[in-house]
């Protein structure tokens, strides 16, 4: 099992040579730079993100009750024109043009009370990143903010896990405009507040900062480590060790 840090994989290519059946840990299916070969799910696991304990204590704290939000969406992080990185980042630059200044929204760059709007929002734009992966995802978990995936490239972990669309939206880069504005719009109330109790009890599969504690029942609770290790499980079903080339032979 190995695990690689900031897109390892790329500045070791003999992994290939070496360790290709090996299993890989990672955070995000395309990987840059290397795409889809580097990552086959029926071997290798998906990871969460890591939310420093700063951000998610912060995040904790301003989450709010759904009757207690009052912006319809928010998205403060780096875009075209604020971040070289991202002079290419077609999804980000949208958000800021459509939806800046628009009633209930919270769109722009970074600012210091980021965590009270995302405890103000009901839902949290999820946009790709300098790749498709983003941490934004988790940390709309912590804030109590449904998230809106603006990644078509975003694979999620935990699939098996978590049932993804009962609690998250994933909607198509290229049709980032006014439709998504009204189709949030319409949610029902009742509809907004069970998906936010649902991106609640299903934070806990993101938090590294929780020790997994040992459980002799079915129900084991959640956590990313017990994620981790029902995967593990499964792919030692999967990659069964063969008894070897002959057996019951006669010489």
């Amino acid at each position: 099992i190995f695990i690689f840090s900031d897109q390892g994989m790329n500045f070791f290519p003999e992994w290939k040579d070496w360790i290709p059946h090996s299993i890989f840990l990672l955070t995000e299916a395309l990987t840059p730079h290397c795409g889809p070969t580097c990552y086959n799910p029926w071997k290798d696991v998906l990871l969460p993100g890591h939310t420093d304990y700063f951000r998610y204590r912060s995040m904790l704290s301003y989450n709010r009750p759904t009757e207690e939000r009052n912006l319809l969406f928010n998205f403060h992080g780096r875009y075209p024109g604020l971040c070289s990185l991202y002079k290419d980042n077609v999804v980000r630059g949208r958000i800021i043009e459509i939806f800046h200044g628009k009633p209930g929204v919270s769109v722009g760059g970074f600012t210091d009370d980021y965590f009270e709007r995302m405890g103000l929002s009901h839902f949290c734009l999820v946009p790709m990143g300098t790749s498709s992966w983003t941490n934004h995802l988790y940390e709309a978990f912590f804030a109590g903010c449904i998230p809106v995936i603006l990644s078509d490239g975003f694979e999620v972990p935990y699939a098996d896990i978590i049932d993804w669309p009962s609690l998250s939206i994933k909607w198509p880069m290229l049709n980032v405009g006014m439709d998504l504005y009204y189709f949030l719009l319409s949610t029902p109330m009742a509809e907004l507040k069970r998906m936010k109790d649902l991106v609640d009890a299903h934070a806990c599969w993101f938090d590294y900062h929780e020790v997994l504690e040992r459980s002799s029942g079915s129900d084991a609770g959640c956590s990313p480590y017990l994620g981790i290790i029902r995967a593990l499980e499964k792919r030692r079903l999967l990659l069964h060790r063969s008894p070897g080339r002959f057996w019951r032979h006669l010489s």
